[in-house]
């Protein structure tokens, strides 16, 4: 994974949308982080940092929060918290950007919601991946998550291990 290349493909989405902020780049080293805007807790080897209370805004739109997962001391996955309702927003926005993702639609299910289709959208560049999912966590929340290519295969491998019957649990 090459640090430049991280670091052009965040900043390209960062711009996709006036007034986004800036958001740490793949393959940053902890010890660069600024701990007065996180609040990190794990082992030397995995460290999960999350994004002190104030207002946070990324793409131009407010987040839910941010969570920045940490390595062997460098970062190699993170997740932008969005309100669900502004999914089609960012979508199109990453897609007027980036053109046509690759569509990763999984069936979930959520206690009283029963089931329904989760819209996955992926853009990949220069060994990295932007992941757009409709629900994450919860019904409520979108998250965009920045990635470096063997992570996302990680991360969709554990999703397809977890699925009973095509289905996977919210």
């Amino acid at each position: 994974m090459s640090p430049r290349h991280c670091a052009g493909f965040l900043f390209l989405l960062a711009g996709a949308a006036s007034g986004a902020q800036g958001i740490e780049a793949l393959g940053s080293p902890l010890s660069a982080l600024d701990r007065g805007l996180y609040t990190c807790a794990g082992t030397s080897v995995n460290t999960q940092c999350r994004a002190n209370g104030k207002p946070l805004e990324h793409l131009g739109l407010p987040v839910l929060g941010v969570t920045l997962e940490y390595r062997s001391e460098l970062l190699n996955r993170t997740t932008v918290l969005f309100d669900e309702a502004r999914f089609a927003r960012i979508e199109r926005s990453l897609t007027a950007r980036f053109g046509t993702p690759e569509i990763h639609d999984e069936q979930l299910r959520s206690g009283m919601a029963g089931a329904f289709v989760n819209l996955v959208r992926v853009w990949r560049r220069d060994g990295n991946v932007a992941m757009l999912e409709q629900y994450s966590g919860k019904i409520t929340s979108s998250a965009l998550r920045y990635l470096t290519q063997d992570d996302f295969r990680e991360l969709m491998r554990a999703r397809d291990a977890g699925r009973v019957r095509g289905t996977r649990d919210l």
